[in-house]
């Protein structure tokens, strides 16, 4: 009889700490990211500096275009040679605007991930600080779950957080790439 109230006893304790709730936590990640106004001033800083890019892209587009008309009215006055030799010119222009564009497009992309990986960084050392302090075992993205109460959303204590950082974003010009 004694056996059997230990092995109750035994069960009851190791599955209370099982059955102990845990602690859990939601942020948005993606709302404290893009939320942020040192994120905002850079986007709008990056947006600024490629206008004037754009600008000559456009410039460029329409000379190609311009060079493709010229080309295919002379179609009718030069002789097959000449224009072969026109066309592979085209084509090579053509090829080079492109290759440019991507590039230019890549290099962007590539600096609003690393600006995103700067202030991702600093967002998880903040919510590492904050699980401790507030002894929370688990931390979820809001995608990362189907349905949550406003309760357990700690985004706005993490954003106010976030914002008394001095955050230093920047990028590399694609002039200088």
């Amino acid at each position: 009889m004694k056996l059997i109230y230990l092995i109750i006893l035994t069960c009851t304790v190791f599955s209370s700490k099982i059955i102990a709730a845990q602690i859990i936590a939601v942020v948005n990640i993606q709302s404290l990211i893009n939320d942020n106004s040192f994120y905002k001033e850079i986007m709008e800083d990056m947006e600024i500096n490629q206008k004037k890019y754009h600008e000559k892209f456009q410039l460029k587009e329409i000379a190609l275009n311009d060079k493709l008309n010229d080309l295919e009215q002379s179609k009718l006055i030069l002789n097959e040679k000449e224009i072969n030799i026109q066309i592979d010119n085209y084509n090579k222009e053509l090829a080079d605007f492109t290759y440019t564009v991507e590039k230019f497009n890549l290099h962007y992309q590539n600096q609003v991930i690393n600006i995103k990986e700067t202030i991702l960084k600093e967002i998880f050392i903040l919510l590492e600080k904050y699980a401790i302090e507030n002894q929370i075992d688990l931390i979820l993205d809001s995608e990362s779950y189907l349905i949550a109460s406003n309760s357990i959303d700690i985004t706005d204590s993490i954003k106010e957080k976030l914002q008394n950082i001095d955050l230093k974003l920047e990028y590399i010009n694609f002039e200088k790439n």
